[in-house]
């Protein structure tokens, strides 16, 4: 008992000791000092103006045993205008789970400030680091094939909005291109050339956003106005010609594979008996014979196809309205119950319910979705879909198995078919294909492309890592096996079409057995909370816009990552 009395004698005074020190005034103790945003590794010069979220990195404090850490929109931090904050950071960098939107202010729209909590007390608040997010620059037209419109991609973006001045239309798509379907709807040749100007969007998630009081999108400047001038669409037979995307074309004589659904471009206004139309439907398979259909166009006018967000034609079916068609623009609606030339009834895919949830389910038992990252707290979750931002239907294709797995594609021609009242008048229009797209295929009118998504980066042989080395410095990742005390925070480049990203580790490359997996809902970056030893860790994006269930994406290369046993001292705290 008299040892049992001295430990708790013992216990008190340590913890009396310990309050007395943090009771001291936070202004007797410095601050951190080096607080700075980064993208991928902490050894980036101190920048202030980034295109999407970074993380943020200081110097480590001397017995410091954790970090608060809070962004604010005002360098004055008051309660109303924090946004952002974690008390239970283990390190001297913070990876942020937000996707932060666009935001520009005079000087800066948002700070960062940081403080330790010692054994001797709690330190000042450093000085805070304002910083900007904004587009690094507006979309380039890019040369493309006529009746398709192309740009340069832009970091930080998620989606592009298109602006048709001369006919006052507005609609979003994922990709670098976009159709030119109500210029051309009814009509063999557009009724002058085509202006266009197109901005990038940036999308958040909803849910975050609210509870933080910042906008869920943002957009980058309108670009300059942009000229196609188009031909009169060629005769002919319709039939394939490319498909392309931003990083490949394939055509009849190169197969190439593209990172997300790419725009369909094709030729003629024919079908196979001769008559000419003027409306198209694009269709891709999983088989070269074209049974079995994996995607379905929306009928454009035209010479290409792009999907798009809620971009379906209202196709009028009042004989007056169609008649004056060739001369007005076709309101955005839905496609009134277009059939198949043999009947079946069509659904564009891009007319189908958005994903509400990302489908990208664990498939490990242990797989966990991370709460706040480095708050220390992971809220077990196997199985459960990841949540998505925008709320996309189902228009990104799976991935084919490239190089061996191919899809393929052909276009069909549309057009109105009359029903007619008891007197034999023409009282309404519906619309079908005028071909099956079977039989187009078998005339050979057939085109391939692979689709597979780009792998994240995480690192080109050496991760990009940050964290506290067993030295108890703030170091970046410098070889293939870096090594490091505590929870690292590894980080990666965008994936295009991915708006979540999972991690998972394991303790050898091959085989691979995933420890654990977690869900990153916002930016691109991530603590890992990691054991003594060494690891393997691998990342990978989740595309809403790919068919339920079905969402991951290609997994990084794994990368090596080391944790190691402290070389400093570590002081005891009661906090």
């Amino acid at each position: 008992m008299r040892y049992v009395r001295l430990a708790l004698l013992a216990a008190a005074a340590v913890t009396l000791l310990s309050g007395s020190a943090l009771a001291q005034s936070t202004t007797s103790l410095g601050p951190p000092q080096g607080l700075k945003p980064f993208l991928l590794r902490a050894s980036e010069p101190a920048i202030h103006v980034f295109p999407r979220t970074p993380s943020f990195s200081w110097a480590p404090v001397r017995g410091a045993y954790r970090y608060e850490f809070q962004l604010s929109k005002t360098a004055a931090f008051q309660d109303g205008s924090i946004f952002w904050a974690s008390s239970g950071l283990r390190g001297p960098a913070v990876a942020l789970p937000v996707t932060l939107p666009w935001m520009t202010g005079a000087p800066y729209a948002a700070y960062a400030r940081v403080r330790a909590v010692t054994s001797r007390g709690v330190t000042a608040w450093s000085r805070p680091y304002g910083f900007n997010l904004e587009w690094t620059d507006v979309p380039k037209q890019v040369s493309t094939y006529p009746g398709m419109l192309q740009w340069t991609p832009v970091e930080g973006a998620t989606s592009y909005q298109v602006w048709l001045p001369s006919i006052n239309r507005k609609f979003e798509s994922r990709t670098t291109a976009a159709d030119e379907r109500e210029i051309y709807a009814f009509r063999t040749a557009p009724l002058g050339p085509v202006v266009w100007r197109v901005r990038a969007v940036r999308r958040v998630d909803p849910a975050r956003v609210a509870l933080n009081h910042l906008p869920p999108v943002s957009y980058g400047p309108w670009s300059p106005r942009y000229t196609a001038t188009n031909p009169t669409l060629a005769g002919g037979v319709v039939r394939p010609l490319a498909s392309v995307s931003a990083a490949a074309t394939s055509t009849s004589s190169v197969v190439r594979a593209h990172e997300m659904t790419p725009a369909f471009v094709f030729s003629g206004t024919a079908d196979a008996s001769g008559a000419r139309h003027t409306l198209f439907r694009v269709y891709v398979f999983s088989d070269a014979r074209c049974v079995n259909t994996v995607f379905t166009g929306a009928v454009v006018g035209g010479q290409s196809y792009v999907p798009r967000r809620a971009g379906t034609l209202a196709l009028p079916t009042d004989p007056k309205a169609l008649a004056a068609a060739a001369t007005t623009t076709i309101a955005v609606g839905d496609e009134p119950k277009p059939t198949t030339v043999d009947g079946a009834p069509v659904k564009p895919t891009e007319a189908l319910v958005p994903v509400a949830a990302g489908g990208a389910t664990s498939s490990s038992s242990s797989s966990s979705s991370s709460t706040a990252a480095g708050a220390g707290s992971d809220a077990t979750s196997a199985g459960t879909p990841l949540p998505t931002i925008s709320g996309w239907p189902p228009i990104d294709l799976l991935e084919s198995g490239w190089p061996n797995g191919r899809f393929y594609w052909t276009v069909v021609p549309v057009a109105p078919v009359p029903t007619f009242d008891d007197t034999g008048t023409i009282s309404a229009y519906t619309y079908s294909d005028v071909e099956l797209p079977q039989d187009a295929c078998a005339a050979g009118r057939v085109l391939q492309f692979g689709k597979v998504s780009s792998p994240a980066v995480a690192g080109q042989g050496t991760p990009f890592a940050s964290g506290l080395s067993p030295t108890g410095r703030l170091v970046a990742s410098s070889g293939a096996n870096s090594v490091f005390h505590g929870a690292p925070l590894v980080a990666w480049k965008p994936v295009p079409g991915a708006e979540t990203y999972q991690v998972e580790w394991s303790r050898t490359r091959y085989p691979w057995r995933a420890i654990k997996r977690i869900d990153v809902t916002g930016g691109t970056a991530v603590s890992l909370p990691l054991k003594t030893g060494s690891w393997w860790y691998r990342v990978r994006g989740v595309d809403p816009a790919m068919p339920a269930g079905r969402q991951a994406m290609t997994w990084s290369a794994p990368l090596r990552l080391t944790v190691a046993k402290p070389k400093f001292r570590l002081i005891a705290s009661s906090r």
